[in-house]
């Protein structure tokens, strides 16, 4: 049986994929200008990013009152308050209005099976607006078994290939644009972070996070699994494919 989602992750850790120079690599891909709308679910620095180097309206959504607070405190740091909205959501069934975002965020995260996130997301989203999304993959010929065994656990089916995943989505109204791994070091470093904070997360979360990390470091860094980045568009049906992939 899968675990119960949304994955938890300690507020304080480092996620992967929030930093500035990733959120312009995703804004480059979409097109977004300072007319996008853009929602992140669980609100990070990658959405104050959007706003303050690309001038996008952004919401950035949690379901803590105590995060919602930081977030507000981090927005107005970054003087961006103008342009960013920082809203309290149920994360497992957000009230958003169909159609109203140019782009869905869920960066470092796991909020729902792969099926069910592009299935349930999709509907907010605007004609040509983006989903990207974390999930994790395995890569390289021979992925460590107790990684495997670990993680097709924790999310209840089979892991898939990045090209895998991009299909997958693509079978719930999407085409796929880009998909894209961390380097050793950025992994590392997101799991230290992930450790330092597990004496505050609650003991059945700090215990699936424990054997994460395990076999992460057990196969010295280089267990064949990995979480991905991708970023698909919302397809219309009867769309014709694009003649090239220009991300448009």
């Amino acid at each position: 049986m899968a675990e119960s989602f949304p994955f938890y992750l300690p507020a304080e850790a480092r996620r992967l994929y929030t930093s500035d120079a990733v959120a312009r690599r995703i804004a480059l891909t979409a097109h977004w200008t300072n007319t996008a709308r853009v929602l992140e679910l669980y609100g990070s620095s990658a959405g104050i990013a959007l706003a303050k180097e690309l001038g996008c309206d952004v919401t950035l959504a949690d379901g803590d009152d105590v995060v919602c607070k930081a977030l507000e405190g981090r927005v107005a740091a970054a003087g961006v308050s103008d342009r960013v909205k920082v809203q309290k959501l149920s994360m497992t069934a957000p009230a958003v209005p169909d159609g109203s975002q140019d782009g869905i965020l869920l960066l470092g995260r796991l909020w729902a099976p792969l099926d069910e996130t592009a299935t349930k997301l999709r509907r907010f989203l605007a004609l040509r607006g983006r989903l990207v999304m974390t999930w994790p993959v395995r890569v390289g010929l021979r992925p460590a078994k107790a990684a495997l065994e670990l993680w097709e656990k924790r999310v209840g089916s089979p892991l898939q290939s990045p090209r895998e995943c991009l299909m997958s989505v693509e079978k719930h109204g999407f085409e796929p644009e880009t998909i894209e791994t961390p380097s050793e070091a950025d992994l590392d470093d997101y799991y230290k972070s992930v450790e330092a904070t597990l004496a505050k997360a609650p003991p059945e979360s700090a215990k699936a996070l424990k054997a994460e990390i395990e076999v992460h470091r057990d196969a010295g860094g280089k267990s064949g699994v990995t979480l991905a980045l991708m970023v698909a568009r919302r397809k219309e049906p009867g769309e014709r494919p694009p003649a090239a992939r220009d991300g448009g």
